[in-house]
């Protein structure tokens, strides 16, 4: 995969079809991809790059988050 600079439409699809696809059925993670679902209509409405670069952002913070609930996601190791 390539990069794309933050905010564009290709890197959103993407980080969409990702989260999409990993929701379970549960209250938690219904709530979670209703509000996935209205940053991205919210994305693709604004015509400022800074504006698709927060929604590209909160997509980002929501990704994060779906990781945390589905425990994928752990502390960060301390070097001793």
């Amino acid at each position: 995969m390539g990069r794309f600079s933050v905010g564009h439409p290709k890197a959103v699809e993407i980080l969409m079809t990702k989260l999409l696809s990993h929701t379970e059925d549960t209250p938690v993670n219904r709530r979670l991809s209703r509000a996935v679902s209205r940053a991205q209509g919210r994305h693709q409405q604004v015509s400022s790059s800074n504006d698709r670069g927060f929604y590209h952002g909160l997509l980002t913070g929501y990704a994060v988050a779906m990781k945390v609930i589905e425990g994928k996601l752990t502390a960060a190791r301390r070097n001793r």
